[in-house]
């Protein structure tokens, strides 16, 4: 009967702590793909990549350890601000993703262009990617952007730095 307890309680503990599903694991890892100063950090130009203009340009950057891309941000400038999306990525696979607007600060002249106030943040914490299981925090509202149908809408985006950097 002992060891029937103990197994147990050695299986509740297993099941709670060792899954990748906790939102301060997932940071944990993310912590450590920013605090890494080994990682190359390689920038291209949204424009030229896409071949698609917008008002304020755009970026693409890309963090990596030998072959494995442990970090990707797409920045879009716009008309009216800012959208910049981060995914990060361990063995290949997207385990947060954090997707930011910033829009100019209205005046009574009309836009401040020196000046973004953060308007909205979505945080997905990835538990399975191919399943599709996470949790979605989020802030503030969307002005220039729409929400994605899916979590599988970030893969051109990973899709888009794996092809830069075979260019």
């Amino acid at each position: 009967m002992k060891k029937i307890l103990t197994t147990i309680l050695f299986l509740i503990g297993l099941l709670t702590f060792g899954q990748k599903n906790n939102p301060k694991q997932i940071d944990l890892e993310v912590n450590s793909i920013d605090s890494n100063s080994e990682l190359t950090i390689t920038e291209f130009d949204w424009v030229e990549l896409t071949g698609m203009a917008t008002d304020g340009g755009g970026i693409l950057k890309i963090w990596k350890d030998n072959n494995n891309i442990r970090k990707v941000i797409q920045e879009i400038g716009l008309s009216y601000g800012r959208i910049r999306t981060t995914i990060y990525l361990t063995n290949g696979i997207p385990i947060k993703v954090i997707e930011t607007e910033e829009n100019f600060e209205q005046t009574g002249d009309g836009l401040n262009y020196s000046k973004l106030n953060q308007v909205f943040k979505q945080e997905l914490f990835v538990f399975n990617w191919k399943m599709g299981e996470g949790k979605y925090k989020k802030n503030g509202k969307r002005v220039m952007s729409e929400g994605g149908c899916s979590h599988f809408d970030y893969e051109p985006i990973i899709e888009l730095a794996e092809k830069a950097l075979t260019k």
